[in-house]
């Protein structure tokens, strides 16, 4: 399997097994975010969900987390 380079942390990395969301963000994510860095931003999204009292159902804060997460996995660049 293709080594990536995370666009987060810079690591090459092997890609995660499938894409971790559904639709285009989902094929973003797994195209340039490495394993240990999804890890890392499903747990910040926890806080997040937990301090502003999300849901990821509504739409508004599921664009928000959205954001958040592409501004977290730094993948704002060359979309």
């Amino acid at each position: 399997m293709a080594q990536l380079t995370c666009s987060r942390c810079g690591a090459a990395s092997e890609p995660m097994q499938s894409s971790p969301l559904p639709g285009e963000v989902g094929e973003l994510v797994l195209a340039r975010s490495c394993p240990n860095c999804w890890k890392e931003w499903l747990g910040a999204q926890v806080m997040l969900i937990n301090e502003y009292r999300l849901s990821p159902v509504n739409p508004e804060h599921y664009e928000f987390l959205v954001k958040e997460m592409k501004t977290f996995l730094k993948l704002q660049a060359g979309e």
